[in-house]
């Protein structure tokens, strides 16, 4: 009877650690499998990969820019919101397209697992690098339900 106090104490005690390390595990396959995703040249490949593993809100939520640039010192901000919600996911698969363009051929730098986020720095054969912060559902699957891209061009 003690010995089976102690095996249910000892598996309650791992079944949180368990259940952590597979959030952790999924959120980083779909990070990477976004990766990958970007690597790839058709429209309905992103479709696939935006309806697969973003929230049913992120598609729906319009897509929002803001690209900082400097020069001399001054910074400049500029924002760009996309107000039509009829095609969200044209929008996200927009989104990809650009992506593509900078960081198709980008190899995985670092992935930095968070609480409900993950960041994976991504640099392409010309030095542009990119910081994808992408946040994830409290509970399974762990979709993806908001993401941030911040780029720095660093080698230039």
């Amino acid at each position: 009877m003690k010995r089976l106090i102690l095996i249910v104490a000892i598996v309650g005690l791992w079944i949180p650690i368990i259940a952590q390390e597979s959030s952790e595990k999924v959120m980083e396959i779909r990070a990477r499998e976004m990766h990958r995703a970007i690597g790839l040249s058709e429209k309905e490949h992103w479709k696939k990969f935006v309806k697969e593993n973003f929230t049913q809100a992120l598609i729906d939520k319009p897509m929002r820019a803001v690209a900082e640039t400097s020069d001399n010192g001054s910074t400049n901000t500029s924002t760009k919101s996309q107000d039509e919600a009829a095609d969200n996911l044209d929008a996200k698969a927009s989104m990809f397209q650009r992506l593509h363009e900078d960081f198709g051929m980008s190899k995985i730098i670092s992935i930095k697992p968070g609480v409900e986020k993950f960041e994976m720095v991504v640099r392409n054969e010309d030095g542009l690098s990119a910081t994808f912060i992408l946040k994830f559902e409290k509970n399974k699957p762990y979709l993806i339900d908001g993401l941030g891209i911040e780029v720095q061009d660093v080698d230039r």
